[in-house]
């Protein structure tokens, strides 16, 4: 049987993917007394047998567009990932992406002085 030939790649190969996926959506770290927007976003996306990264989906929004997107750049950026055994077939995954983004604060503006006042 062919199929129980390459079983024990595919059972690797599918480990594999769970390391990487896991270490590509890492939480982003984050430096202690900094203010951060944070958020985790809940993607879809199906793995073609050479590794490649298809079809990224938000299946489930953070809450903020721009930590979406986020989310989305961050799971592009592991493309690709290890690729397949032969025969091995497209593989649709879910995972939690959490990040976060630092809150910058607006640059201070200098205190206006009042014009001094001729007579």
């Amino acid at each position: 049987m062919h199929a129980a030939s390459y079983a024990p790649d595919l059972d690797r190969w599918i480990a594999d993917l769970g390391t990487a996926i896991a270490q590509a959506t890492q939480p982003d770290p984050m430096l202690p007394e900094t203010g951060y927007r944070t958020g985790t976003a809940m993607l879809a996306f199906t793995v073609e047998p050479d590794g490649h990264i298809a079809d990224i989906r938000l299946v489930g929004s953070s809450g903020d567009e721009a930590l979406d997107r986020r989310a989305i750049a961050k799971l592009r950026r592991a493309d690709p990932l290890p690729a397949g055994p032969l025969g091995a077939a497209r593989r649709t995954h879910i995972a939690a992406v959490g990040v976060a983004e630092r809150i910058v604060a607006p640059a201070a503006r200098p205190e206006k002085t009042a014009e001094p006042v001729y007579a």
